[in-house]
């Protein structure tokens, strides 16, 4: 085939929630009202920064109110701002329901079959295996590729089904998926070819604000969904 028929270059950012408002260090899980700490308002403003110059046409998010706060944070940076467009399969994984409201103090004697996801997740009743966790985010991925072919989209999401995606496309047995940790406002840059996942590349939060802090003076304001100032 040749070079001019293959088709084109598209990059999704899979970006975990920023930091959360959480004094009690509570794991809240599905629970409602944990929004973003000012950390992660910080991180999410960064977030926008770095993606506004990057061609991305819309957001694929998470339900849960740390996710939708993250975007709103991104799509600041975006005039208009970006389609936001909410997708269940990118939600947190499945055992929080039975982690949430214990402190991560207490995990252990509260909720004893949190050894059994660590040693392998979606062996315990109401667990979640890291297979149907790639299938899930792999699904609205995939949304995004076949509407945005040849440029860019962000996936909001959280650290399980992430870290899930990513040690299924490394070939890593589940009990690898603690192994890997995507920080709350990091995110894996994906470049596929079509549905084919060519290259992936982490970006720590620090990193992130480091690529922002260095396009600093050639800041340009809000830049519009087509990319262009």
């Amino acid at each position: 085939m040749p070079l001019t028929d293959l088709p084109r270059l598209t990059t999704c950012y899979l970006v975990r929630h920023c930091d959360v408002e959480n004094p009690n260090r509570v794991i809240y899980g599905h629970l409602p009202n944990f929004g973003l700490s000012e950390k992660g308002r910080r991180q999410g403003r960064a977030l926008g920064q770095f993606l506004r110059t990057l061609q991305v046409r819309a957001i694929y998010c998470s339900p849960l109110q740390r996710a939708l706060e993250t975007a709103a944070l991104i799509q600041e940076s975006f005039q208009p701002p970006l389609p936001l467009h909410q997708r269940p399969g990118l939600v947190e994984a499945e055992f929080g329901r039975y982690l949430q409201g214990t402190r991560y103090q207490d995990i252990i004697w509260r909720r004893p079959k949190w050894i059994i996801h660590m040693l392998w997740p979606g062996l315990a009743p109401g667990d979640e295996s890291m297979a149907a966790m790639y299938g899930r985010v792999r699904t609205a991925i995939q949304e995004g590729l076949d509407a945005h072919p040849g440029e860019a989209f962000v996936c909001i999401s959280h650290g399980d089904p992430i870290q899930a995606f990513w040690a299924t496309v490394d070939h890593r047995p589940p009990w690898a998926l603690h192994r890997l940790q995507c920080a709350k406002g990091g995110l894996l840059q994906l470049t596929y070819r079509g549905s084919k996942l060519l290259q992936k590349h982490y970006l720590s939060p620090d990193e992130v604000a480091a690529r922002v802090a260095a396009e600093a003076g050639r800041d340009v304001g809000p830049v519009p969904a087509d990319g262009i100032p």
